[in-house]
């Protein structure tokens, strides 16, 4: 009975935070965790081609921080070779900045979404070393150059390890060798030197990995080159990965003197395909067991771990507030979310704050409690410290 009791507070307490959110009287989720870090979301063309659709305003209410999802990707800028298209992270950049919002920029190297001519010489076989690097220097250029002092920090190198912290055999790495990662972040600073400049990686949790990037930082910085912070992608699920491990990598990388970003944050709530991965080159036949809530509806009892897990993930955030600058999540809402599709296409996940109909959801009012608690604590111990004088 007790238990019940316990519970029916907690889902009574969480209307309540819900309804806040709803109402628009509550606290947005950028001022609950001002002073402590950004709060924000990549986003897609949905947000940012219509300033007035309800998909932006839910954006420029909860978040003071962007990403772009896609379309500042290699991919999309420059498909062909010295032909960009910039109209779309033209309006990215115009949305952030009329909103008042840190602008990051996602991603200039990286071996997905990059198209094949990067690698290939005129006659069609491998491109010289000589040549790879002349067109990552004509990409960032071009790229930083346009958005230079208004895109506030990039995504400069993106996942360049596997998880036992060996470098990846990607076509930059073959194409140019294993410095070609500190020539990106060199390019990126001439391109503009007050812009930060990140490296991004999943499954940072990974102790090969976290090493790997340890070393990396401490590398680039004693050859001079400018390293600003380490973004944590964060794809997790309810019960992965470790939590101690987790924390540890964010220790690590604070040590370094970097600041540390949680980058792509969501929890995936439907049954794993495999291990717990974001290696998007992979995927997986639909099967019925992969997806067992199609119709967008969310059990109580997954809604309730769902908001568990969240907690678990502020609290930590909040620990170490003092070394992490942003946390982004991956998406606005659940209908906007890539895990849909990834691993497997067609599924139906629940993995953000905010529901398909862009409603708050438990998840979002047990993040919202949690944040004016810790706000009432330091004001407590404020309290406290100035009585003590």
């Amino acid at each position: 009975m007790r238990n019940m009791r316990c519970a029916a507070v907690c889902v009574a307490v969480c209307a309540l935070a819900v309804a806040g959110f709803a109402d628009g009287e509550g606290k947005s989720l950028k001022d609950a965790f001002k002073g402590r870090f950004f709060v924000g979301a990549a986003v897609n063309p949905r947000v940012y081609r219509n300033a007035s659709s309800p998909e932006a305003r839910l954006a420029a209410r909860e978040f003071n921080t962007i990403t772009a999802e896609n379309d500042m990707k290699p991919q999309s800028l420059q498909p062909v070779e010295g032909k960009f298209r910039w109209d779309a992270a033209d309006r990215f950049v115009a949305f952030g900045e009329t909103n008042g919002m840190k602008v990051v920029g996602h991603c200039l190297v990286w071996h997905q979404q990059t198209p094949d001519w990067f690698f290939r010489s005129d006659d069609g076989g491998p491109v010289t070393r000589e040549k790879a690097l002349e067109r990552m220097l004509a990409h960032i250029s071009a790229v930083v150059g346009r958005y230079k002092g208004r895109v506030k920090g990039w995504d400069v190198v993106n996942e360049a390890f596997d998880d036992g912290g060996r470098l990846r055999r990607t076509p930059w790495m073959r194409a140019i060798g294993p410095d070609y990662i500190e020539h990106a972040f060199r390019y990126a600073h001439a391109a503009d030197p007050e812009a930060e400049l990140y490296y991004n990686d999943f499954n940072m949790f990974a102790p090969g990995k976290r090493a790997a990037v340890v070393r990396l930082v401490r590398r680039l910085k004693e050859a001079g080159v400018k390293i600003d912070g380490v973004g944590m992608q964060s794809h997790v699920a309810l019960n992965r990965p470790n939590l101690a491990d987790y924390e540890a990598s964010i220790v690590a990388f604070a040590a370094e003197g970097v600041k540390v970003m949680i980058t792509e944050l969501d929890v995936s709530v439907l049954p794993a395909a495999w291990g717990l991965s974001a290696e998007v080159s992979r995927s997986h036949d639909y099967d019925e067991k992969f997806n067992p809530w199609k119709n967008g509806v969310l059990p109580d009892e997954m809604q309730q771990r769902l908001a568990r897990r969240y907690e678990e993930l502020f609290r930590i955030y909040l620990k170490h507030a003092d070394s992490i600058d942003r946390v982004t999540f991956w998406g606005v809402a659940d209908g906007m979310s890539w895990l849909n599709n990834f691993p497997v296409r067609g599924r139906t996940d629940y993995p953000l704050l905010f529901d398909r109909s862009l409603r708050p959801k438990p998840c979002a009012a047990a993040v919202l409690r949690l944040a004016e608690a810790a706000s009432g604590d330091a004001t407590g111990q404020k309290k406290s410290d100035q009585s003590n004088k």
